[in-house]
């Protein structure tokens, strides 16, 4: 689902995050809990600059969510940080593909 962030904030008391996000025409608020921005990076952090540097990971998980949310606030927990790197890191790898090599002569006697 397409979105679009419009603000993004720590609060500095209890260490979580507020992100707005305006997905379609609605307007929702994720609250990125302390232990969500902890587990999404080693080291774990509890910082403005990682919740701005993981800011997409958890509007994407919050986009998967809204399907089983009512309200106006998803809450991104650990435990869905946790789903999204499992997820992410079973992912198939892309293969890489194989070039064929050209002789640049032959190499049997004339």
């Amino acid at each position: 689902m397409p979105y679009e962030i419009v603000t993004a904030s720590l609060d500095a008391k209890d260490k979580s995050g507020h992100i707005d996000v305006r997905f379609g025409p609605d307007m929702k608020t994720v609250i990125v809990s302390r232990r969500a921005l902890l587990s999404v990076a080693s080291p774990p952090r509890a910082t403005e600059f990682r919740l701005l540097q993981y800011v997409d990971t958890f509007c994407q998980i919050a986009a998967r969510r809204l399907a089983s949310t009512s309200g106006n606030t998803v809450l991104i927990t650990a435990n869905d940080v946790r789903g999204w790197l499992c997820a992410w890191q079973s992912a198939p790898a892309p293969v890489p593909m194989q070039t064929k090599r050209h002789r640049l002569h032959d190499a049997r006697p004339a």
